[in-house]
C-alpha cells in the first residue's frame, strides 16, 4: 500500500511539474511573440519598410494572400513600401494561438489596418495571419515565413 502511495504521488508531482513547465514555455513563447508583434505593428505604423524588412531573415518567403510568393528581404520591403504609398496604416495583430521552442515560435493572429478607398472613405481590412520566428545565429529571433489572407 505504502508503495501504491508513493508512486501515486510520484506521478501526481511529475505531471505538475511538467505541466508547469509546458505552461511556462508557453507563457514565454506568447510573451515574445507579442514583443515582436508590437515591433512589427511599430514599424508598419511608421511606414518604415527598411526596418520591417530587417524584422525578416535574409531569404525569407511571404506570401500576401495573392496567390504570389515573394523571397528575401528586398522583395518584402518593396511590397510594405507599396502598402504605405497606398496609405495603408494603423497595423493591429490579435494573437489567436501561439507555440514553439527556444529556437522556432509560431503564430496565428488576426490582422487588421485601414486605409483610402477610391472615394476617400477610410476602409478597414481584416484577415488571418500565420507567421514562423527562427533564432538566428546572433540568438535573435526573425520571421521565416509569413503568410496572410485578407477576408473582411
Amino acid at each position: 500500500m505504502k508503495s501504491l502511495i508513493k508512486n501515486t504521488i510520484a506521478i501526481i508531482t511529475f505531471s505538475l511539474v511538467t505541466t508547469s513547465i509546458a505552461f511556462a514555455e508557453g507563457m514565454s513563447a506568447k510573451t515574445t511573440v507579442e514583443a515582436l508583434n508590437n515591433t512589427w505593428n511599430k514599424a508598419f505604423n511608421n511606414a518604415d519598410a527598411s526596418s520591417l524588412a530587417n524584422l525578416y531573415a535574409e531569404n525569407a518567403v511571404l506570401s500576401p494572400g495573392n496567390g504570389k510568393v515573394l523571397t528575401g528581404r528586398a522583395e518584402i520591403q518593396n511590397l510594405f513600401k507599396s502598402f504605405f504609398e497606398a496609405g495603408l496604416k494603423n497595423h493591429k495583430l490579435e494573437i489567436v494561438t501561439v507555440d514553439g521552442d527556444d529556437k522556432t515560435l509560431y503564430q496565428v493572429a488576426k490582422w487588421s489596418a485601414s486605409g483610402p478607398e477610391k472615394d476617400g472613405v477610410t476602409a478597414t481590412y481584416s484577415g488571418i495571419t500565420t507567421s514562423v520566428f527562427k533564432k538566428n545565429a546572433n540568438g535573435k529571433w526573425i520571421a521565416r515565413t509569413h503568410i496572410w489572407n485578407a477576408g473582411n
